[in-house]
């Protein structure tokens, strides 16, 4: 018999993860993971803005190009991959199939219909790679899973359709945590959902020593008395208790399985170093009591006053956006029966530290970590291609009501609160009396003894005999003469992600690295005004890794 494979890839707005499938036995190959996007910005809607503003034809080539390295990494026979399966977000799979995707930029029908913009189906569909430049068996079948509506992607599709609550009585709240969250609150079968842009500090990004969750991530940290221990990814991505620290001094107090370095935190580290910094009272947002206003971890990772208030307004994101899907739902929270968490975030989070800081409901008794559904279902759909025809009916069948967080009220009021609480430090009995006046209830008390499911050992269960590869840089550069220029490097100076080069008047940026039009402070800070960020153009080819 001729040997076949499969492709299973999730496009997240922080990496790409893929893995190689025997299409024989089902069994796993490889698995791969990016540690940045290609597409410049820290979150969806910088990758919206560029595609619309620089252009998609450009966004759609970078994402392509990711894919096919992602792809090459996997280290398998391309003329044999017979089928290749894609799941994520709807701008992300618009980006990958170079569609339309101005009618997700603006909100409300008057500006698309005002602006002649055709919204294309997002319907499931079988493509052939040449079609979006993917770069394998050219007869290969290519499988886009179904939209449930233009707002609410594949990924939602994915937990949705994986934790099973759509089929069961009940109140459900189901949320993939990540940069761009999806949150969906399903009661007897109809969905409540909204996309909540929580920020790169979910993933690890936007912190100094951040990083997405991949071998050496500090993912969690405990308490041993006064001291913390460390939780670190191995490069099995399975997690290895290490050095017990004294976290205001940076000392060593026991050093345990040295063979797990630690090279940064994750975002789920953080979240419990926030818990776990405020119960120690070493933490008061937006203060770190500690001589270095920092919170020591190992191998010089740390934590800083900067980055706390940045998972502050993340997590806030995710607690504003529960209140309005209850608000809107008409119940409260408290009458929510079961939680379930999906993605690295919501899988390597202690669920009882995400209970204490807000990540899910006070509340929560019944708590299910369930992974990386994206990824799982697109898996799904390579391992049984009727799947795809099955998911369309499931989506055509689903009562969904989407809240747009950015033009809601309740949102807008409630997020205001939280704020104020991690920028201010003000008291959470303050902020119920706001909550109770504005007529959305009252803050739950926190649940002390949930049930939690934890389903598998790491958000992907099965990596494969050939084990996890790690693709560290994705992009490519981007390129502008800039009329004008003094040569004063100020643009240069200023990027905080160290992604842009000027010599000779010419700007080069690393795509990857770029934090995009949730940044520009390369065309604010320029002292002529002479540097225009949307200027930039599409430069291919292998000259990006010397940039």
């Amino acid at each position: 018999m001729v040997e076949e494979y499969a492709i299973a890839m999730d496009i997240g707005t922080s990496g790409v993860r893929a893995q190689a499938i025997n299409v024989e036995d089902n069994s796993t190959i490889s698995t791969t993971v990016t540690l940045r996007h290609p597409i410049p910005g820290a979150n969806v809607m910088d990758h919206l803005h560029f595609a619309v503003n620089v252009g998609r034809e450009q966004a759609h080539q970078l994402i392509m190009e990711a894919v096919n390295k992602v792809v090459d990494q996997l280290e398998v026979d391309k003329s044999k991959i017979t089928r290749f399966a894609v799941c994520g977000n709807p701008i992300q799979l618009s980006l990958f199939q170079n569609i339309e995707i101005r009618d997700l930029a603006f909100w409300g029908t008057n500006a698309v219909e005002r602006m002649k913009i055709t919204p294309p189906k997002r319907n499931a569909q079988i493509i052939k790679p040449g079609d979006v430049d993917l770069d394998i068996n050219p007869d290969a079948d290519v499988y886009i899973p179904p939209a449930i509506k233009h707002e609410i992607g594949a990924d939602a599709l994915a937990m949705l359709v994986k934790s099973g609550v759509v089929d069961k009585e009940g109140i459900y709240l189901v949320s993939d945590f990540g940069t761009n969250a999806e949150i969906a609150l399903v009661i007897d079968g109809e969905i409540f959902s909204c996309s909540a842009a929580a920020g790169p500090a979910m993933e690890g990004q936007a912190i100094e020593c951040g990083m997405l969750a991949s071998p050496g991530a500090i993912c969690d940290v405990t308490a041993e008395g006064d001291q913390w221990r460390n939780m670190v990814l191995n490069s099995d991505l399975k997690v290895d208790a290490c050095n017990l620290m004294d976290v205001t001094t940076g000392e060593i107090i026991e050093q345990q399985n040295p063979q797990t370095q630690a090279r940064g935190i994750t975002g789920t580290g953080v979240i419990s170093a926030y818990s776990l910094g405020t119960e120690q009272g070493i933490i008061s947002i937006p203060d770190i009591k500690t001589d270095d206003n920092k919170i020591n971890l190992q191998d010089d990772v740390y934590l800083s006053e900067k980055d706390l208030t940045e998972i502050g307004k993340a997590l806030g994101a995710f607690r504003a956006a529960h209140i309005t899907l209850c608000v809107e739902a008409g119940i409260e929270l408290d009458d929510i029966d079961a939680v379930y968490m999906a993605g690295a975030s919501g899988f390597y989070v202690d669920p009882m530290k995400s209970l204490t800081v807000g990540q899910i409901p006070a509340c929560s008794w019944d708590i299910y970590q369930i992974g990386n559904t994206s990824l799982s279902m697109a898996r799904d759909i390579v391992e049984n291609p009727d799947l795809l025809s099955e998911l369309q009916e499931v989506a055509d069948g689903m009562r969904g009501n989407h809240i747009t967080l950015a033009t809601s009220e309740i949102f807008e009021k409630i997020y205001g609160l939280e704020l104020a609480v991690c920028e201010q430090n003000m008291p959470l009995w303050k902020y119920d009396e706001w909550l109770e006046s504005y007529g959305y209830g009252n803050l739950p008390e926190v649940e002390d003894d949930p049930e939690i499911h934890r389903l598998f050992e790491s958000d992907i269960p099965d990596i494969g005999v050939n084990g996890l590869s790690i693709i560290e840089e994705v992009g490519t550069k981007l390129e502008s003469k800039v009329e004008g220029c003094i040569s004063c490097q100020a643009c240069a100076n200023e990027c905080p992600e160290s992604a842009l080069k000027i010599e000779d008047g010419v700007a080069t940026i690393r795509s990857d690295y770029c934090n995009g039009s949730a940044c520009l402070r390369c065309e604010l800070v320029c002292p002529e005004k002479v540097f225009l960020y949307e200027k930039m153009f599409y430069i291919e080819g292998e000259d990006a890794k010397s940039l």
